[in-house]
């Protein structure tokens, strides 16, 4: 239990003065080189595959996605990431039964928000950094996984981000390597672990590598 990290993070994404962070063309590249990352890792059916993009915020990743999918449910910390989310879903004229965000103050076993659903694919882009332990976010989200269904994660490679040491919100400044994955993976019970790099974005006007983490139920 990290409730400060948390209740950081959840003011941080609550506040409007970071919204605009999502409409960068940085933030737009990303999203669209980590969607297409992800459909290149595992099949997605469109009249099949049930989706969650955790951590979803205004929903980048869940739009990317959409196309390639019968339904996504998005799961975030705020209530104003969830509501733009929402709105925009709302404004393309689709059923909640085909792409809605609820929040969750903490992502646990059987969240009621979530009661009774479950999986083919659960994606994560850019936010295991914010989490405190990977290896309980990891066990949790396997838990909403069907048998043989996949977990994908897009992060930063380790490596030195100097202008991640003044947000503190982020947990992991550092971003991961292969082994600090491999190792949430396994202990949440996940197979056939792959760990690549995905992308070279920017950020901050710096360079970034972006890995994909993959296993299956």
């Amino acid at each position: 239990m990290h409730p400060e990290v948390e209740r950081a993070n959840e003011d941080f994404f609550n506040d409007p003065t970071t919204e605009h962070l999502f409409y960068t063309s940085e933030a737009q590249e990303t999203a669209r080189l980590a969607t297409a990352a992800m459909l290149k890792a595992v099949p997605f059916d469109k009249l099949k595959t049930v989706v969650m993009d955790f951590a979803c915020g205004v929903g980048l990743i869940s739009q990317g996605l959409a196309s390639n999918a019968k339904s996504i449910i998005g799961v975030d910390i705020s209530q104003r990431m969830v509501d733009i989310y929402n709105n925009d879903a709302k404004e393309q004229n689709l059923f909640p039964n085909e792409r809605k965000a609820v929040r969750v103050d903490r992502l646990v076993e059987n969240e009621i928000q979530l009661e009774g659903m479950s999986f083919d694919v659960i994606v994560c882009a850019s936010s295991y950094h914010h989490f405190p332990s990977i290896v309980d976010v990891t066990k949790v989200l396997a838990s909403y996984l069907k048998s043989g269904g996949s977990l994908l994660v897009v992060d930063m490679v380790k490596g030195e981000y100097p202008v991640l040491q003044t947000y503190h919100q982020v947990a992991h400044k550092g971003g991961f390597d292969a082994e600090d994955m491999r190792m949430a993976f396994e202990a949440a019970g996940l197979h056939n672990f792959s760990f690549a790099e995905a992308a070279t974005i920017e950020f901050a006007g710096h360079p970034v590598t972006m890995f994909l983490a993959s296993g299956e139920r």
